[in-house]
């Protein structure tokens, strides 16, 4: 599909290195999301300068290590996701994504971040995440943006900054208990009174796929009796709490329990049914 913007792609590569980075998005305002992925996925040759541009795609070993897929399997779920974010913001907030200083809190290698170079200048994209090995990648990479890392068990962010867009995904399908209320609240200082915050959560049924059901009648009957189900990776503890594993939680947990955001919005995508997306705002 590539080949239909062939000749506003060759426009663009004639001009893409001699605008500062600020232009970068108007630049390809008129390519849709999914031709940018697929360009993010690997350059055609005759693109040269916008394969200069462009972050190298980090190994197939290393996106499945990370997300579980790869490739253009991978590329869909982080497309329906990217576009339910920018749609999202836009009709709730009422303002253009575009404008927002957007951070996104746990980015991995950073293949989430790549999709917003369509949207957002590079100056205005943050990215943290609690292990620096994930930070390594992006910088390996040439992952454009302020990326540095954060704490596991995080009281503050490593910026000096206020943000239109928090996003989140699959972040709290992992945390326990205890971590996910710390991280909510410390987004909340984080974040503009207008801003908004985009999650992933799990329902309880993703428990009837995970390691073959084999924990689904325990996990059920404590997501079904405290909203939240926690089940823990086989790892060292941090300030005595092990804060990653695996989690389910229900809309009602996050409305009664944690005061500093009210629901704003629910989405979810059919290519990855057990992220459910949850716009969130200051309350």
């Amino acid at each position: 599909m590539i080949n239909l913007f062939d000749k506003k792609l060759r426009e663009i590569d004639h001009r893409i290195l001699e605008l500062p980075l600020s232009e970068i998005p108007h630049l390809f305002k008129d390519i849709p999301l999914d031709i940018f992925g697929e360009l993010l996925l690997g350059v055609p040759e005759r693109f040269p300068n916008i394969r200069t541009f462009f972050p190298t795609m980090a190994s197939d070993e290393v996106q499945m290590n990370w997300t579980g897929a790869h490739g253009q399997t991978l590329l869909f779920q982080s497309l329906a996701f990217t576009k339910s974010l920018v749609t999202g913001y836009h009709e709730i907030s009422g303002q253009e994504f575009g404008r927002a200083k957007v951070l996104d809190y746990g980015c991995g290698w950073g293949r989430l971040i790549r999709l917003l170079y369509k949207y957002v200048p590079v100056h205005n994209i943050y990215g943290v995440d609690p292990w620096d090995e994930s930070i390594k990648q992006c910088l390996s990479h040439g992952v454009l943006g302020s990326l540095k890392v954060s704490e596991w068990l995080p009281k503050r962010l490593p910026f000096d900054e206020q943000f239109d867009v928090i996003y989140a995904f699959s972040v709290f399908t992992h945390l326990s208990q205890k971590t996910t209320s710390m991280v909510l609240e410390t987004l909340r200082r984080y974040m503009f009174d207008k801003g908004v915050l985009a999650i992933t959560i799990r329902p309880k049924e993703y428990w009837h796929i995970h390691n073959g059901g084999a924990n689904a009648c325990e996990m059920i009957e404590a997501h079904d009796a405290k909203g939240f189900a926690f089940l823990p990776h086989k790892r060292d503890p941090i300030e005595g709490e092990i804060t990653y594993g695996d989690a389910s939680m229900s809309l009602a947990y996050l409305e009664n329990t944690v005061p500093q955001w009210k629901v704003a919005r629910v989405e979810f995508n059919l290519t990855d049914p057990f992220q459910v997306i949850v716009f969130l705002q200051p309350d």
